[in-house]
């Protein structure tokens, strides 16, 4: 069972007022000193032992990261095609004709 410590566990659970209640899944102790949970995910709604789903803050960097290698592998891909393609184009007996074409083409 993975829980989450920052906002309180049940071994530790989080001490709130009103004005200090986390955003995601905590659980805290009631006035007569039972240990309750609050959930913040649907994970959690439906089974307290699950794994919270909360999007935290570290989860989001990591998506963003990985998202980020993907495009940097794709525009690596990108550019190997690209020079890949510009050598064939330069190494054609009418290359200097097949450039003038693309630049029509592309409006340029």
């Amino acid at each position: 069972m993975t829980t989450q410590t920052a906002l309180g566990d049940q071994d530790t659970p989080t001490t709130t007022t009103p004005d200090t209640v986390p955003a995601g899944c905590y659980w805290w102790s009631d006035p007569d000193g039972g240990l309750c949970l609050m959930p913040g995910c649907m994970a959690r709604v439906q089974d307290p032992d699950a794994e919270c789903t909360c999007d935290k803050l570290a989860t989001r960097l990591a998506k963003v990261e990985r998202q980020l290698r993907d495009m940097q592998e794709r525009q690596r891909y990108a550019d190997t095609w690209w020079h890949a393609l510009r050598a064939a184009v330069d190494a054609h007996p009418d290359s200097a004709a097949l450039i003038t074409d693309t630049r029509r083409r592309a409006g340029r």
